[in-house]
């Protein structure tokens, strides 16, 4: 009888330093596996290429040394959220091109503002043999998705200049800001400043036209355009392409499709000669 109270006290021994065994095996595949993986979908954990994206694409456009002289094109696509297959065959017709310096990619990257979404985008984007630049969306500033952005990208309002030509691009997402945006001061500061350009584009998400920008804001965001003579107002959002002069025929407002549709605009700049084609893919 002592001898199997011995044996039994020994097995509930070994049963207990097991047990305590199997806990810790089990803590330490835990926190390897919290180390690998994310811990929430709206923890913010960048790798050194998905930050500053927009600074450092801009140090590669400037690097090409375009001069006021040049001929130079620029692509504009938005609303990549989700499209990921059509992003990929996006990417690679331009990529079979060779005559376009960077592209303009127009807000919504993202459906939910997720940091992985906008990392898949910019898996993407980021194979295209030139350089680009995002817009904020409408849909990039839901969730946590503004701080996503501007950890990735950088600040929702910045201009940069190629050749003879300065690009504005503005925030327009007037729900998803609390109505503070755009910024109307701001812009009419980048456009004084652009005086001496002899091409003007303002790109945004969300066009002027659409209820979403802020009806109070359209009129003054048109003349300020209108005065400070803005070759072209680009945009996404609406997911089809349209071409229109909604406040008069001094100011050509253009829409590019989503990528789902498998087509991008490209613009030609010649000296005060700016041209555009619809590439279908």
């Amino acid at each position: 009888m002592r001898n199997t109270c011995m044996m039994l006290t020994k097995i509930k021994r070994y049963s207990r330093v097991l047990l305590l065994t199997v806990i810790w095996g089990s803590l330490a595949l835990l926190h390897q596996a919290c180390e690998e993986f994310e811990y929430s979908p709206y923890e913010i954990r960048l790798d050194d290429d998905e930050k500053n994206i927009n600074q450092r694409n801009l140090e590669k456009i400037k690097a090409l040394n375009i001069a006021p002289t040049d001929t130079f094109r620029f692509v504009l696509t938005a609303d990549a959220q989700g499209f990921y297959e059509e992003n990929e065959k996006l990417v690679a017709h331009i990529n079979r091109r060779d005559d376009i310096d960077f592209v303009l990619l127009g807000g919504d990257l993202t459906d939910f503002g997720l940091v992985k979404e906008f990392k898949l985008v910019h898996e993407d984007f980021k194979t295209l043999n030139v350089p680009y630049v995002a817009v904020v969306g409408n849909h990039d500033a839901i969730n946590n998705g503004k701080e996503a952005f501007t950890a990735m990208y950088g600040d929702y309002d910045i201009s940069f200049a190629v050749g003879n030509s300065k690009f504005i691009l503005l925030n327009t997402n007037y729900l998803e800001f609390d109505k503070q945006v755009p910024n109307l001061n701001w812009l009419e500061e980048e456009l004084k400043a652009a005086a001496d350009y002899e091409n003007v584009f303002v790109v945004s998400h969300i066009p002027p036209t659409n209820t979403e920008f802020g009806e109070e804001n359209q009129e003054r965001y048109a003349n300020l355009l209108k005065q400070y003579n803005a070759t072209f107002s680009l945009h996404g959002h609406n997911h089809s392409y349209k071409y229109h002069f909604p406040f008069g025929e001094e100011l050509p407002v253009l829409e590019t499709a989503a990528t789902e549709k498998l087509e991008y605009v490209v613009f030609t700049v010649a000296g005060d000669n700016v041209s555009f084609k619809r590439v279908l893919i």
